[in-house]
């Protein structure tokens, strides 16, 4: 056993600087802009942060060949589109899949890739999900779900297939950068990436989603997507979670609490 103790080392040593240098980031940031934020103890937040990390890497294992559609025995309500974000999978989405199906509502997770193709790829992949998802509904409609970049792909979708947007019933977005993020400055990570950044000619091209409902969940502090105004819509529901990063907006109780009510239980 004491053979594993050196890569788990090195793993927690690498997991606190990802840690510690992206909040300090995130603090020279808002110094900068002048910009108001929550104040929240770094330590608790980076153990809960961690522990969300955790909890994805056990869904990955659970549900890494699960994002078929999942339907309970007493429906209640449209399916639900589950998207996932960058470098990550559909099983991302298990834990807020899995409180959806207990108020009986199908689910369907796509794992688009790790490094998402290019746009025509997007839409050819997804907009054949929300026709048939649509179609199987009792309301002839889909409810969306998605996480960081999955809420940028949606509108990705939507802007080169607007026909589909009758189709689209509701929709919450978690830490989707909608506005872009700062935490891509000065990072060398390829050109796709930073269209993800502030003042992205991509971003401020695409449509707002047109949807009934559309609630946009913003954390605090997330060292991901900032600042959390960014992850907002006009005309959105805006909900803000204080002491959830990132990760948390997916395995949080507070967080999987929001999207159901928002998909569940808010007033249309």
């Amino acid at each position: 056993m004491l053979w594993l103790l050196a890569p788990i080392g090195l793993l927690v040593l690498a997991a606190v600087a990802w840690f510690g240098v992206g909040y300090t980031r995130f603090l020279r940031y808002h110094r900068h802009k002048g910009l108001q934020r929550q104040k929240v103890a770094f330590l608790p937040y980076a153990v809960r942060e961690g522990l969300a990390i955790l909890t994805l890497g056990v869904w990955h294992l659970r549900a890494g060949f699960a994002d078929g559609l999942r339907t309970p025995a007493v429906v209640s309500g449209p399916p639900v589109l589950c998207l996932h974000g960058i470098t990550q999978t559909g099983s991302n989405l298990w834990g807020i899949r899995r409180a959806l199906e207990a108020r009986g509502r199908p689910t369907r997770a796509v794992s688009f890739g790790r490094w998402p193709g290019g746009r025509q790829h997007l839409v050819r992949l997804l907009a054949p999900e929300v026709e048939r998802l649509a179609q199987g509904s009792p309301t002839g409609r889909v409810d969306v779900v998605a996480h960081s970049l999955g809420g940028v792909v949606l509108r990705l979708v939507l802007a080169d297939r607007p026909d589909l947007a009758p189709r689209i019933g509701r929709v919450v977005t978690l830490g989707s950068p909608h506005g872009g993020t700062a935490s891509l400055r000065g990072l060398p990570l390829g050109r796709a990436v930073h269209r993800l950044g502030r003042r992205s000619p991509l971003l401020a091209g695409l449509p707002s989603i047109p949807a009934d409902h559309i609630t946009t969940v913003a954390a605090e502090p997330d060292l991901i997507v900032y600042p959390a105004s960014t992850c907002h819509l006009p005309g959105s529901r805006r909900v803000d979670l204080l002491g959830v990063g990132h990760c948390g907006l997916i395995t949080r109780p507070e967080a999987i609490a929001a999207v159901v009510h928002a998909l569940c239980d808010a007033p249309g």
